[in-house]
């Protein structure tokens, strides 16, 4: 099953994103981030965090499906997803995880590692998605589509088809070595001398 979540980041701004929300069968809500529901009119399933940003009038309207957890340990971002697997989901889409205060997006993003060891994941925003993938990986694109590529084995010897720079028995050096590339067709391949998981960034179409 599939759950949106949304968090207290910058609210998707484009009609592809906005269309997710309102077509979503279920939105987990990051505390006040339910202002930018309530102004589209969008219906959330819940609402989940310490409710420190969630203005009164909608903690009130809301409160038959509101679940406050006050651990300061953890962001309401982790609240939502870990609740969500307790509800039975087993992928998510994450929409406003950037934007606004830079450490928070540092966390979120660094959260998507370690959410992927539970459940299939994704992060999106107005301008690409990320995904977690482990090597070996094969996934269709399109000719020019951008892609970055973030490798967390420094050991780790990669090869691949179909990129404009290819990474033949390439050793990246540090996280950011493999990032700005470009699919040639409509596949990619990566590969590696041994299993290694990495994060793949899709940058949208402008």
């Amino acid at each position: 099953m599939l759950a949106y979540i949304l968090a207290n980041g910058d609210f998707p701004r484009t009609k592809e994103r906005l269309n997710e929300l309102k077509n979503a069968d279920f939105i987990i809500v990051c505390d006040g981030a339910i202002r930018h529901l309530e102004r589209h009119h969008i219906k959330p399933g819940l609402i989940i965090g310490d409710f420190d940003s969630i203005p009164k009038r909608l903690a009130k309207k809301y409160s038959h499906i509101t679940l406050h957890i006050a651990d300061q340990n953890s962001n309401d971002l982790s609240k939502a997803f870990y609740h969500g697997l307790e509800l039975g989901f087993d992928s998510f889409i994450i929409l406003g995880a950037n934007g606004k205060r830079e450490d928070h997006a540092l966390a979120n993003f660094a959260h998507l590692i370690e959410y992927s060891q539970f459940a299939k994941v994704m992060m999106r925003s107005d301008f690409g998605e990320f995904s977690i993938h482990t090597t070996p990986y094969k996934f269709s694109t399109y000719q020019g589509e951008q892609l970055s590529f973030f490798y967390l084995d420094p050991k780790i010897a990669l090869n691949s088809t179909g990129l404009k720079y290819p990474l033949n028995g390439f050793h990246p050096p540090a996280l950011y070595s493999a990032t700005l590339n470009e699919a040639l067709g409509d596949k990619v391949i990566i590969t590696s001398d041994h299993p290694s998981t990495f994060i793949l960034y899709r940058a949208y179409k402008r």
